[in-house]
């Protein structure tokens, strides 16, 4: 059966789209008309979005080099690693709400002790609308991408605004009339 809002075929007799998670077995819902930014919303992975380079620190380096950290390298965040596990995230809104002050007045405190701890991560397959819907619910503006279980980057609100504008100024595809 196709889906009507990705236009994926799935396997019949499925309840769910395989790409979108759209429910096949609702008729009312299925009338729904989808624009093509919707379905690509739906069905576009994250993993094809810019996912801008980040820093990756350990949980135990001191505030006051992850800050200089994110001065250097100009990232907005740095993934906290432990290993191969995401243990936290640490943004320019951590520096900015728990660590405002001069750097050289900063403490030697594990970062730990600031980061944002255990962070919502996707998966690089995950559709844009669920990043992007992650992003809306948790007021996140930055959220780490794995693939394999493994860091593979980290989609912020300006990748998906990059996106959506991409996708906004790209024209409509022409509607051909159909010849009796």
């Amino acid at each position: 059966m196709e889906c009507p809002f990705c236009s994926i075929v799935n396997l019949p007799g499925v309840d769910q789209c395989a790409c979108c998670g759209a429910d096949l077995t609702n008729p009312a819902a299925m009338e729904e008309v989808r624009t093509p930014l919707e379905r690509d919303l739906l069905c576009h992975p994250l993993g094809d979005l810019a996912i801008q380079s980040y820093a990756v620190i350990s949980p135990n380096v001191p505030a006051r080099d992850a800050v200089r950290t994110l001065i250097q390298t100009g990232h907005p965040c740095a993934v906290v690693v432990d290993g191969d596990r995401i243990v936290g995230i640490f943004t320019e809104r951590d520096v900015l709400l728990r660590l405002a002050g001069p750097l050289d007045t900063m403490t030697d405190a594990p970062i730990s002790d600031f980061m944002t701890p255990d962070p919502e991560t996707l998966r690089h397959s995950d559709a844009v609308v669920f990043g992007l819907n992650r992003m809306m619910v948790g007021g996140y503006r930055h959220i780490p991408i794995e693939r394999d279980g493994k860091l593979c980057g980290v989609v912020s609100v300006r990748d998906v605004l990059k996106y959506l504008v991409q996708r906004l100024d790209e024209p409509e595809p022409a509607v051909t009339a159909s010849q009796p």
